[in-house]
């Protein structure tokens, strides 16, 4: 009887619709918000392109390239930006919901450098997975790296 907990897990997360909506959102509310200010009109157009410049800027870092996080007993936890699987350590300041995941991590191969030691956050929601995923995902983690 094989073991489910020595299987690999190899999860693609892409970037989640309901945060790309969020985001819209917020900055239609900024927007709303900025025109109902009592300020000048030069002040307010500079406020639109301040927010319409950010959102810009948020829009194409959220669909950016699909993230994929890997776990092997005997390499660990692995995780890939579109490029090669670099070997990262899960922290215990990861954050575990039905809704998001609050992935806590850092390299463990990086040059000794300023940035070397440095923790990532990654969030995950919960439609940037499959149902069935995102569960599997959030056992391994309980169970490998977060006790």
């Amino acid at each position: 009887m094989p073991k489910a907990s020595n299987a690999t897990l190899l999860l693609a997360i892409k970037p989640s619709k309901r945060l790309k909506r969020l985001v819209i959102i917020v900055h239609a509310l900024a927007l709303v918000a900025s025109m109902a200010t009592a300020l000048t009109f030069s002040v307010k157009i500079s406020l639109w392109v301040l927010i319409g410049l950010h959102y810009g800027l948020t829009g194409r870092r959220l669909t950016a390239k699909t993230v994929i996080i890997k776990h092997t007993e005997s390499l660990g936890w692995e995780l890939s930006e579109g490029g090669n699987f670099a070997s990262i350590e899960i922290l215990k300041s990861t954050v575990i919901t039905t809704f998001a995941l609050f992935l806590h991590y850092k390299h463990r191969s990086q040059p000794k450098s300023w940035m070397s030691g440095h923790k990532k956050t990654r969030l995950v929601l919960n439609d940037a997975l499959a149902d069935k995923d995102y569960r599997r995902l959030i056992v391994k983690l309980k169970t490998t790296a977060i006790k």
